[in-house]
């Protein structure tokens, strides 16, 4: 083996992962190569010298590559759709320099002519109108005439995904007990060909974890006969690595299955290189994994990605990087690069898509949003972090820094215990209905409360502390999306029985968190029970995190009344001005104060004396004083 050069040793941190299987699938998705060639990208390898793209690949560890196969992108009049124009035509000529260069091929089949994943499942335009039993038989004669075109042309075809993240919105628009009629055919279709070609049904989210195994028993359950169960995971969405492994290997050892990570990746910048906005593009984006935006960091994300998979044990297949070469196109101007990716397809997404897709418009086509998730630079060569498919297996450069993020983010101040959910003992809440702890999607931290049914539901979260007398606030971070006109969400604060509440705002979307407040006094210690009710939609969905209650003020000794709350009108308005607050913050329509007087009526109760008796004293002297006045002032008058 020829001794590698200086310019091609790392000069990164690698960590070494044991008990490293020498068959594991180290892979990566190409699917745009052929539009990115075509738009004039060049790739190169540490050295800076020009080579073609696989070849770079291979000779840094990759053994496999995953190809999206759509049916029809393009237009009626022949304009592609763009990501690469993933048709048959391009799989088999990726296909096919893969096959020479000695990697097995995947074939993503996603049963749609564009982008499918747990948001929209859109069925191929020839298929539209289709019944369930005509979609699978469909989805059956598609994958066998695919299979049969890429053998005759000599693809070696390792492995087929039936379906690509058939999560939530299901397979082909297809959701319920009837999705599992089109998994039964596709992965029939592969059976039927050539029983070697392992099956993969391909699902994301492995932070729902109950989702997850829930979807691993459904096929169990369905006997539907497949050989992989894979899953996504992006760091900065899915959760800990951890949780990664306890899924893949229950269902592993439940199910006797293999199982892999078919798409993963890591911005190793977060500076927009062609003039299209990325997905990930801030640091809040990438707080929740903790790796730095930098070649350091991606290397480490992926090298950690590997580690978890391979921890499942020997039913661990491997991991595929997602588009590591989906490069920029000319400069980083957006304008002088639109007509080549509206030409060769090698933006997200073309013009001629729209009418097709409904997430597609006039102002969001263009190109690519994971330019900078790519192990290749903005000029095509190769980022330190390629190294990490081959140095895995050795480690190197293992005594540099840690190479994660400080971890410089405060804890969470709060006078409740356990506000943000970090420790997964729950006892100091009560919870009723479809909500639960998972790590789905956190505002800060790991965890978090996630609420989600298929059905109309109601759901609570609360917690019961004694507070000092004072001034209070509590106010939960919220966030989800597809609630309705029926949905209705409130924040309460039960006092001595007395409960005072504050309606949540409408929710706008994943992670756009609303904050709504509510403000109540003490006037003496007291028992107060702090929550959260959500009574809402079927298939609405969201989370809450950090729970933050804080004193704003000491108590008042001349205040009156029963010792354990502030008056109704002051509560109201409190509410009130809160939910107006936050309303003007998210765009809602803001909420119609119920009373103004709360201040006024403050400064009269704290004039009062102190005591009942007092005051009906006191009214009764004065009631008297007036009367006989009145009585003085009548003779008078009545005598003159």
């Amino acid at each position: 083996m020829k001794a590698a050069t200086d310019s091609e040793k790392p000069t990164i941190r690698i960590d070494k992962v044991n008990n490293l299987s020498p068959n594991f699938i180290m892979g990566a998705d190409t699917s745009t190569l052929i539009s990115e060639e075509n738009s004039g990208v060049k790739y190169s390898d540490f050295d800076g010298q020009q080579k073609d793209l696989l070849t770079i690949l291979n000779n840094n560890g990759v053994n496999y590559v995953r190809v999206r196969v759509w049916n029809d992108p393009y237009n009626a009049k022949g304009q592609g759709y763009g990501a690469g124009n993933a048709d048959l035509n391009n799989a088999i000529k990726i296909g096919q320099r893969a096959t020479k260069l000695g990697m097995k091929v995947l074939i993503d089949f996603h049963y749609s002519d564009f982008w499918v994943d747990p948001s929209r499942q859109i069925p191929p335009k020839s298929w539209k109108g289709y019944s369930v039993d005509q979609k699978a038989q469909a989805i059956y004669d598609f994958t066998s005439s695919s299979l049969k075109k890429l053998r005759d042309a000599g693809v070696d075809v390792g492995m087929v995904q039936v379906g690509n993240e058939t999560t939530t919105s299901g397979i082909c628009g297809v959701t319920g007990q009837d999705e599992y009629k089109l998994f039964a055919k596709g992965t029939q279709a592969v059976r039927d060909f050539d029983r070697n070609i392992l099956i993969a049904l391909h699902f994301t989210n492995p932070d729902k974890t109950d989702t997850m195994l829930g979807y691993a028993k459904g096929l169990a359950d369905n006997k539907i006969d497949y050989d992989v169960f894979a899953t996504s995971y992006y760091p900065y969405w899915h959760g800990s690595l951890d949780n990664l492994t306890y899924v893949l290997k229950t269902i592993a050892n439940t199910y006797n299955k293999k199982v892999m990570v078919a798409e993963t990746s890591y911005p190793y910048t977060l500076d927009d290189t062609d003039g299209e906005t990325n997905v990930i593009k801030t640091t809040d984006d990438i707080k929740p994994a903790g790796y730095p935006a930098t070649p350091q960091g991606q290397a480490h994300a992926l090298r950690d990605v590997i580690n978890a998979v391979a921890n499942v044990g020997p039913k661990a297949l491997g991991v595929f990087y997602w588009e590591p070469a989906w490069t920029t196109v000319g400069s980083a101007n957006r304008t002088a690069n639109l007509p080549i990716w509206e030409k060769y397809g090698s933006g997200w997404a073309s013009s001629a898509v729209i009418g097709y897709d409904p997430t597609v418009s006039s102002t969001t086509y263009g190109g690519s949003q994971w330019d900078n998730q790519a192990l290749f630079d903005a000029k095509g060569r190769a980022l330190q972090s390629l190294h990490t498919f081959k140095a895995v297996y050795t480690g190197v450069n293992e005594q540099l820094p840690d190479p994660m993020l400080p971890s410089d983010e405060p804890a969470v101040d709060s006078l409740l215990k356990n506000p943000s959910f970090e420790d997964t003992d729950l006892s100091a809440y009560q919870l009723s209905g479809p909500i639960k702890l998972t790590q789905d999607t956190p505002k800060t931290g790991t965890n978090a409360l996630n609420f989600y049914s298929d059905d109309n539901f109601s759901a609570s979260v609360s917690q019961t502390i004694t507070l000092e007398a004072g001034t209070y606030e509590f106010s939960p971070s919220i966030q989800g999306g597809d609630t309705d006109s029926t949905s209705d969400l409130e924040i309460y604060a039960d006092i001595d029985g007395q409960t005072q509440s504050s309606k949540v705002p409408t929710l706008t979307g994943w992670k756009k968190w609303v904050e709504p407040k509510l403000t109540f006094k003490l006037t003496k210690q007291t028992k107060v029970k702090l929550g959260l009710n959500i009574k809402s939609n079927a298939k609405s969905w969201g989370s809450t995190d950090d729970w933050i209650l804080t004193k704003t003020a000491n108590g008042d000794t001349t205040d009156s009344g029963n010792g354990s709350q502030s008056s109704e009108s002051e509560s109201s308005s409190s509410q009130n001005e809160s939910e107006s607050s936050q309303s003007s913050e998210e765009s809602h329509p803001s909420q119609v104060s119920e009373s103004t007087e709360a201040s006024s009526a403050d400064q009269k109760k704290k004039s009062l004396p102190k005591t009942g008796e007092e005051i009906a004293l006191g009214t009764g002297i004065i009631g008297i004083v007036v009367c006989i006045s009145s009585l003085i002032f009548y003779v008078k008058h009545r005598v003159g």
